[in-house]
């Protein structure tokens, strides 16, 4: 911590020194063929990465809900925070793509907004999953829009198009058939045994 703190304080007293820290060398001249994804692409990939992080968002505010002490659901809060980081995990990848592929030399500063969480409570552990699952196929179709926006023409963005079919689409749809299943179990317990159930599944998760 000692150290931190000296590196911490060096750092401040050089870029007082100094000014901000800039390139002050000239951006060489190269082609920028290798630069071709087209403009609706970029803007549906700055769209979706939006989007994972707004998901992120929802399910860590579901996440410190069942955290509450007057909830204590750990099952649940678990679950949720797994999944709020799961979906910043995939706008962080969606970035690095759009690295990979020359685009974010401009445009950085507005690529991602602080999104406002929708809800913040729940009646119970149905409720939240429910709206879990319906987070989910939002993101799906958002994904489906994207996909289809890339591979149509003039843009046929092939290896874009492959990467979010076969890492993202794929991860979708067994999430949601994950959560349905979950929500399907919940009830029934829920049915059958009350908040002793939703007290049992939460255990299991």
């Amino acid at each position: 911590m000692v150290k931190l703190i000296a590196s911490l304080l060096l750092l401040a007293v050089v870029a007082q020194a100094y000014g901000d820290f800039k390139c002050s060398l000239a951006v060489p001249e190269i082609t920028k063929d290798w630069v071709d994804m087209k403009d609706a692409c970029i803007k549906g990939m700055r769209h979706q990465i939006q989007e994972e992080i707004n998901a992120s968002y929802q399910y860590l505010a579901m996440g410190a809900y069942f955290s509450r002490d007057t909830v204590n659901r750990p099952g649940f809060a678990e679950h949720f925070f797994k999944a709020a980081k799961e979906e910043r995990e995939h706008g962080s990848k969606l970035v690095e793509y759009l690295s990979m592929r020359g685009q974010l030399t401009e445009g950085v500063s507005d690529l991602i907004s602080v999104p406002t969480v929708a809800k913040q409570e729940w009646t119970d552990g149905a409720a939240a999953l429910s709206d879990a699952l319906d987070l989910e196929i939002k993101v799906t179709k958002s994904i489906r829009k994207l996909i289809q926006t890339c591979e149509n023409k003039p843009y046929n963005h092939y290896h874009l198009v492959d990467y979010l079919t076969g890492v993202y689409m794929e991860e979708q749809l067994h999430g949601q058939r994950e959560l349905a299943g979950k929500l399907t179990t919940l009830k029934k317990m829920m049915d059958t045994n009350g908040e002793l159930g939703e007290f049992l599944f939460d255990k299991t998760l």
